[in-house]
């Protein structure tokens, strides 16, 4: 049975259905305590309103003698201050120890079975740890180190599932309902999960965690759906224990973004990475002298408005994102257009500053929309939306063999002197491959495609072109936006071709960065568009990231 996140975390969370994914999840922030304790930062962020944090607490720190554990320190004791400030945390376990297998991740069953025994001491010795991360993003080398490094994906999915399986054990006993959180994964991989499930992972976990960095916001939502064709996955609650930017001046809409995708996904319990300045250049909540940054202060509103609410998805084109949390905020992005509302609704920028009119949609920055006490929120207006096409956000994965979904209005394959579909592939479920779900031809999965990159085949004299083909639905007169941008490891850059209806309108070989425009393109009904990128000579390191948008002509608010 799964241990349900609202009954186990403070009393400040209590009022949410987690197991309904229809509320919106809650907030929380990873904090370093175990690290260094920082006795100013936890009051920071305690009177910032945080009552959630993401730590741990080392093994290495408080395993003296084999299976006498002691805790002395301010960083083994940090977690006694939480429950008297109505907080608690989750305990990521993950490191090894110098006194089993050489200190390397657990592999042998001693060193597997005494990292299973220190979880289970550490959330017996402290009641605000309401839940036990087994792992630190397996899947990667960044946290795995000695055999378990070395070996393959599958030995890695191994050694996972055996670390989870005692961990889930020995917390279970000491404590039955700390909750387990499994996977623990960098980006959404698909595959590797898979691997996992097979070896019986879903079955020791109450929810599936992801940090998906490699993820954009709009995107999220379906790569998970990707992820819940597999049925071990397909009612599997999730937690994002791990997501941020390094740009201080995105950083705020990016949060607000992604909580709104998280939300509407499933996902029940968010934490924003860092809490505190980390000297990686991730942008924290709480600056080193203690103050809430722009980012925190959106983490508020979030809390404030959002957090704990019901929520639904507002998608009123393929172009505009965004969730209405009761009836009351609505959070709304998307490509470029103006934007109004009634007297009743107030305008706020992301970290709850009011946004003065005219107000255009942004694709970056959020507007939220809050009505006034007592009315309910009613649908904005918006001016005509000039895109017609745009290849980020119309991509979609095709399930069960369609190689070309209805939603998309690009039909895109592979052309090797014939049509070769780009079919669904998991992520990761082999090396040299992305960690997210893509698109690969179904005859070479090195030929790819997500929504952001693409990688031709082939040679000059034979290519495997990526193909994307638009095809008019009436007469009119179109601007035609092309961005690529190939690698600086790519041999000799990338083509590209486009054609309207077999007539060769613009043809180049790409290895800088470029923006190229065609304005006023007049298309006829069943006209058909073609924009074709292959290898130059070689198909070397050609990965590129590229950008095909469709407007109504003259009507593009931003390009």
């Amino acid at each position: 049975m799964r241990l349900v996140l609202s009954a186990l975390l403070a009393s400040s969370f209590a009022t949410a259905a987690f197991a309904d994914p229809a509320i919106a999840p809650t907030l929380g922030a990873a904090s370093n305590f175990g690290q260094g304790w920082q006795p100013r930062m936890l009051q920071a962020a305690l009177d910032a309103g945080i009552r959630d944090f993401r730590d741990a607490v080392y093994w290495d720190r408080v395993e003296r003698a084999p299976g006498e554990y002691v805790f002395d320190t301010q960083e083994t004791l940090w977690p006694d201050r939480l429950p008297a400030a109505g907080a608690g945390t989750s305990l990521t376990v993950n490191n090894g120890h110098s006194a089993h297998d050489g200190g390397a991740t657990p592999h042998s069953p001693a060193a597997v079975e005494a990292f299973a025994a220190h979880a289970a001491a550490t959330a017996l010795r402290f009641p605000a740890i309401h839940s036990v991360e087994v792992g630190n993003e397996f899947n990667s080398a960044n946290f795995v180190s000695g055999p378990v490094k070395d070996g393959s994906l599958q030995e890695r999915a191994e050694a996972y599932v055996a670390l989870l399986r005692a961990t889930e054990a020995a917390v279970r006993t000491e404590r039955p309902n700390v909750r387990i959180l499994g996977g623990g994964v960098h980006s959404i991989p698909a595959g590797y999960l898979a691997m996992v499930a097979d070896l019986g992972g879903a079955d020791l976990m109450d929810a599936l965690v992801v940090h998906p960095y490699s993820t954009p916001p709009e995107q999220f939502a379906r790569q998970v759906g990707v992820l819940r064709w597999q049925p071990a996955w397909s009612d599997m609650p999730l937690e994002v224990t791990e997501f941020g930017d390094t740009n201080p001046e995105t950083a705020p809409g990016y949060l607000l973004r992604y909580y709104c995708q998280m939300a509407v996904s499933g996902v029940e319990r968010v934490i924003w990475y860092a809490l505190n300045d980390r000297g990686d250049g991730h942008v924290p909540l709480i600056s080193p002298r203690g103050k809430v940054t722009e980012t925190g202060r959106t983490w508020q509103q979030i809390a404030r408005r959002m957090a704990g609410r019901e929520v639904v998805a507002f998608e009123p084109d393929p172009y505009t994102y965004g969730c209405r949390f009761g009836d009351e905020v609505l959070v709304i992005w998307g490509a470029p257009r103006r934007v109004s509302a009634s007297d009743s609704v107030a305008f706020l920028g992301p970290a709850g500053d009011p946004e003065e009119g005219p107000h255009t949609l942004s694709a970056t920055d959020p507007l939220v929309l809050v009505a006034t006490e007592g009315s309910v929120l009613a649908d904005p207006q918006f001016a005509p939306q000039p895109l017609l096409a745009d290849s980020f956000h119309d991509y979609r994965y095709p399930h069960e063999g369609d190689p070309h979904p209805d939603a998309d209005p690009f039909r895109r394959y592979v052309l090797r002197g014939r049509e070769v579909p780009l079919l669904t592939r998991p992520g990761q479920e082999r090396g040299g491959v992305p960690w997210v779900p893509y698109r690969a031809a179904a005859d070479d999965p090195m030929v790819r495609l997500t929504a952001e990159t693409l990688l031709p085949g082939g040679t000059g004299e034979r290519p495997a072109e990526i193909v994307h083909l638009w095809e008019a639905g009436l007469d009119r007169v179109i601007d035609l936006g092309i961005d690529l941008s190939p690698a600086a490891r790519s041999d000799d850059g990338v083509t590209l071709r486009v054609a309207l209806n077999g007539q060769l309108l613009h043809e180049q070989i790409v290895a800088e960065p470029l923006e190229w425009r065609l304005d006023g393109l007049a298309v006829k009904d069943g006209d058909r568009l073609e924009i074709a990128v292959g290898p130059n000579r070689t198909a070397t390191g050609d990965v590129t990231q590229y950008r095909f948008r469709i407007w109504r002509a003259g009507e593009q608010a931003d390009r």
